[in-house]
Formats: structure tokens, C-alpha cells, sequence
């Protein structure tokens, strides 16, 4: 028997000397028999290893394996004939752990094609191609990079419900479910919750968690659950201050990920831009006059769609040399000025954050006297019967603050230029998946 618990992994054993011995686990992705020399491409999180043997009784063994079985060898180190360097490991003993069916699904080194809706249905083998892999490892660094920032900046983390009685962003995308014979709401948004801790006095806070919202949307960069960075912070003076730390954040989070994962940026062809600091603000009239010199036919006060959006993003790449930059002054009457948002004449106090021709963050400074505050939320169409819990402690003092939501999903996304958002999320959930 093979000692599992001395197992290191494929990028230890290439650290080794010549001649030392050495255990390993992982997946044969490929197995080749040639007559009197058998090998096996070994696979594991942190990258592959050759396997060599001329054992007689080893290759009849190994010529019983399947692709993707899960194995775990033994051998000695050596160095490796193959173009990539490295050691390889002469195997003395072999154990198959787990054997795999012999026809895959589908192929996991994606040599063979297969389109994202069916990589979809079979996610586990899909994620064990290494580039996918990679993307995990870097989004896992994002999430690193933003507790470390928040951590820095005195932040407090939090953990609002899921299951809530009313929705912050309306009731067109909530999904309803039944609690204990009362309509209940899964929750679109710690929008509410964080503002209440504020008016707690907690001054700062943030959370890293799910969302959720009933849109039948099927484009490339929405999905039904998606993974919501929500900060709040009190005694800010104007939306400025919102836009100043989230240009700050996001610079953060690019440098670390630039610096911590070499490997993984290398393997998927992703060379990351740092912005320069400060970020262009350019007011929505600035930005539809920017669109019609361009031949948009959008009109003035218009909301700004999905290919727009886009086209806004090279004509300010052109001009001011970012792919990054905020779009603020919306006119009041426009859906993206909620209730919540601080007024300033026609204009709400807002800020959108585009990032590669995309929104990645909406915010704003938040309306915290409770008379405007019930004001607006009749303006907006909105029942104050419905939003008690979340208006009635603005009776007791709340302080001036702001916040805004962003999507780590989308940011993964874009940071790393994939082609759909779901190939940033572990299980994706859209109109037409529950599964796997």
C-alpha cells in the first residue's frame, strides 16, 4: 500500500533532486503504451507530471487504465526528457484509486470543442481543465484582495438574510416563495440591511454573498444568483467620496491580482492594465452627447443600454486613455435613481462604475432624512406600508452615508476578458439552470 498521506503535489516533485523518491495523486489525463514503455500524463490542481515505467507487470496494469481515473503512484525522481524540463517520476508502484468510464462526455483538455451549455451540464469534468481552473484560483485572490482592502480601510463584514419581506430594487425581479404561510422574498440585495447598520452606528461595512434576482435575462453578463460585493459607509460628505474609494479598491484588487497570480494570467492570456488614478467622471448628458457625435440615435435623457454602453466605453478609452471611469448625474426620472438615492434638484446622487464597457458597481449617497426619505419612495411608486422596517429607524438619527453593490461574477469576468459571466461562476443559475 501506497502512504496517501505522503502524497505531495506535481509542482513539489519538479522542486526535487534527482534520485529522491516521491508519492503523487491526481487524474491520468492521457496514457500511452508503447511496447516496452508505458507513460501517463498526471494531473493535479497545481499542474502535471510525466509518468515513466518499463515494468512489465505496471504496463499490463496501466493498459487496463481509463482516462481521468484518479491514481496514486509512487517513484523516483528524475529528470525529464520532454520540452517542457522539469523532473518526471520513474513509477515503482501504482494504485488506482478511482476508475473513470472510458467515454467522457466531454473531452476535459478542451482539445474537442464543446459549447458553453454543455460544458455547463457536465461543470465538474468541465473544471478540471486547468484553465478553468485558473480562473477559480484568481477569482479566490479578487475575493482575498477585496476582505484585505476592507480590512485596511476598517471595515466591519456582515451577513444579511436571504429571506426577506420586501425587495430593495422592486417587485418585477423577486422571487417569491412561501414562509411558514406568509409571502416571503429571496433577497435581491443587502442593500436595506447595510444601510441599517449604519444607522446602528456600525459606521463601515461590507458583505461577500449571494443575491438574488428574477430577471428572464439571457444575456452574457446577468444570472438569476449571483455573488454581491455590498458596501456601506457612514459620514461621507457626497457621492465623491463613494468614487474615490472605489477607484481605490479597484486598483487594489488589480495589483494583487497581477502580482499573486502570474501563473494563472500567463496560462489565460490575460495581461492586466493598472488605471491611473483619478478615474474620468463624466455626467450622463456629457455621455449621450458623446454617444449621438458617435451616430447613436439616443436621445437626450435616455437611459443608456447594453451596446451603447459598450460604445461609450472605447470613445472614452479613446479620449482618456482608461478602460475605467464613472458615469454620474442621472436625471431623476430615469429607473437606475432608486428611492433611496440622495436628490440633488434633477439629478440623483449617484454614480455608475464602468469597467471595460460594462457597469460593474452601482451606488450613491443615500438619502437618510426620513421625510424625503417616504417622499421618494411614493415618487418612485413604491407603498411606505411595505418598507416600514426598513424606514422607521431613520426616525431614531442616521447619519449621512452611501454605498453601492457590485457583482463578483462580472468583475471576475472582466478582469480576466471571458466571453460570458458564467464562465467566472462555479454553477451558474439563468432562467433555464438549476442544475447541476
Amino acid at each position: 500500500m501506497i502512504d496517501i498521506h505522503k502524497r505531495i503535489s506535481t509542482a513539489e516533485v519538479h522542486q526535487k533532486k534527482q534520485g529522491t523518491f516521491a508519492i503523487v495523486a491526481g487524474w491520468a489525463e492521457e496514457i500511452k503504451v508503447l511496447g516496452k514503455i508505458a507513460f501517463i500524463k498526471l494531473r493535479d490542481r497545481e499542474g502535471y507530471l510525466q509518468l515513466v515505467t518499463s515494468d512489465k507487470d505496471l504496463i499490463k496494469e496501466i493498459e487496463e487504465f481509463s482516462k481521468e481515473s484518479v491514481i496514486l503512484v509512487q517513484g523516483q525522481v528524475k529528470t525529464s526528457q520532454l520540452k517542457a524540463g522539469g523532473n518526471e517520476l520513474q513509477v515503482s508502484a501504482i494504485e488506482v484509486l478511482s476508475k473513470a468510464e472510458p467515454k467522457l462526455p466531454i473531452d476535459v483538455t478542451g482539445k474537442v470543442p464543446a459549447d458553453l451549455s454543455k460544458r455547463l451540464d457536465f461543470r465538474v469534468l468541465d473544471l478540471r481543465n486547468p484553465k478553468h481552473l485558473a480562473i477559480f484560483k484568481v477569482r479566490a485572490k479578487i475575493s482575498e484582495a477585496l476582505r484585505e482592502f476592507f480590512k485596511k480601510e476598517n471595515f466591519i463584514e456582515m451577513q444579511t438574510p436571504k429571506l426577506v419581506g420586501a425587495g430593495a430594487e422592486g417587485g418585477a425581479t423577486l422571487f417569491k416563495l412561501d414562509y411558514y404561510d406568509k409571502p416571503a422574498y429571496l433577497s435581491q440585495s443587502q442593500q436595506l440591511y447595510k444601510q441599517l447598520m449604519n444607522i446602528a452606528g456600525f459606521g463601515k461595512v461590507y458583505e461577500i454573498g449571494p443575491s438574488f434576482r428574477a430577471e428572464k435575462s439571457h444575456t452574457i453578463r446577468h444570472m438569476a444568483e449571483f455573488t454581491h460585493i455590498d458596501v456601506e459607509m457612514s459620514w461621507i460628505k457626497d457621492e465623491e467620496d463613494l468614487m474615490n474609494f472605489q477607484e481605490r479598491l479597484l486598483e487594489y484588487v488589480l495589483k494583487y491580482v497581477k502580482s499573486s497570480c502570474k501563473k494563472e494570467l500567463e496560462l489565460l492570456g490575460v495581461e492586466i492594465e493598472i488605471p491611473k488614478l483619478p478615474l474620468p467622471r463624466i455626467s450622463h448628458s456629457e455621455a449621450i452627447k458623446m454617444l449621438q457625435d458617435a451616430g447613436s440615435k439616443i436621445k437626450d435623457g435616455e437611459d443608456i443600454g447594453t451596446e451603447d454602453e459598450k460604445i461609450l466605453g472605447e470613445l472614452v478609452k479613446k479620449k482618456y486613455a482608461t478602460d475605467a471611469y464613472f458615469l454620474i448625474k442621472f436625471p431623476w426620472s430615469l429607473d437606475v435613481c432608486k428611492f433611496y438615492w440622495m436628490r440633488n434638484k434633477d439629478f440623483g446622487r449617484g454614480a455608475d462604475f464602468e469597467y471595460k464597457g460594462t457597469e460593474i458597481s452601482s451606488g450613491s449617497q443615500r438619502e437618510h432624512r426620513y421625510d424625503i426619505l417616504i417622499k421618494q419612495l411614493k415618487e418612485k411608486g413604491l407603498k411606505p406600508e411595505d418598507f416600514v422596517y426598513y424606514t422607521e429607524p431613520f426616525k431614531y438619527g442616521a447619519p449621512p452615508h452611501g454605498g453601492f453593490g457590485m457583482g463578483l461574477d462580472r468583475l471576475t469576468q472582466l478582469i480576466l476578458n471571458l466571453p460570458n459571466v458564467r464562465e467566472a461562476t462555479l454553477f451558474p443559475r439563468d432562467p433555464e439552470r438549476l442544475t447541476p
